[in-house]
């Protein structure tokens, strides 16, 4: 027993000793709005795919799974810094960076209809909180992503639309 925790004592004192590196490991300091204890960085720009708009006749839980989203206020807000020049965004699969005329396109070749949007993919990074035993996820970009359908109106993909970074 007494082994085993001094072993766990002497390798947090050894991580913690490291210089921090882009590899998981011990934080000297909190991660950004992570609590004030030490955190282990536990994935590293992990992508969580979110279907905010679930076949209704589908699976039922993917509907449970977003009952308490209330997103629209996040998707208004990044269009609206996209055309008040605030925010630049950037091409999914280039990287390159988009007018406010590409995003109007876009949005034109969907009717102008937002509520298309039924997919919203995070790049997040997790830490783990040890002496809470919590994580916390700083989410850096998302990309929205617009319902594609079939000949039946159902939707079989998505289109992404751009990607905006968060928190800059």
């Amino acid at each position: 027993m007494y082994r085993s925790l001094l072993l766990v004592i002497l390798s947090i004192f050894i991580f913690s000793c490291q210089s921090k590196t882009a590899k998981p490991g011990l934080q000297k300091e909190p991660a950004p709005e992570a609590s004030s204890a030490e955190s282990v960085l536990i994935a590293s720009d992990i992508v969580t795919d979110i279907i905010i708009r679930p076949d209704p006749e589908g699976d039922p839980w993917e509907a449970d799974k977003v009952a308490g989203y209330r997103g629209d206020i996040m998707i208004k807000n990044i269009f609206d810094q996209i055309y008040d020049g605030s925010l630049v965004v950037y091409d999914y699969h280039t990287g390159k960076a988009m007018s406010e005329k590409d995003v109007k396109d876009i949005e034109r070749e969907y009717d102008n209809d937002r509520s298309k949007i039924g997919k919203l993919s995070f790049t997040e990074d997790w830490y783990y909180n040890l002496s809470a035993n919590s994580v916390t996820k700083i989410t850096k970009s998302v990309v929205f992503g617009y319902e594609l359908y079939n000949n039946d109106g159902r939707v079989y993909g998505y289109k992404a639309a751009f990607k905006a970074e968060l928190g800059k």
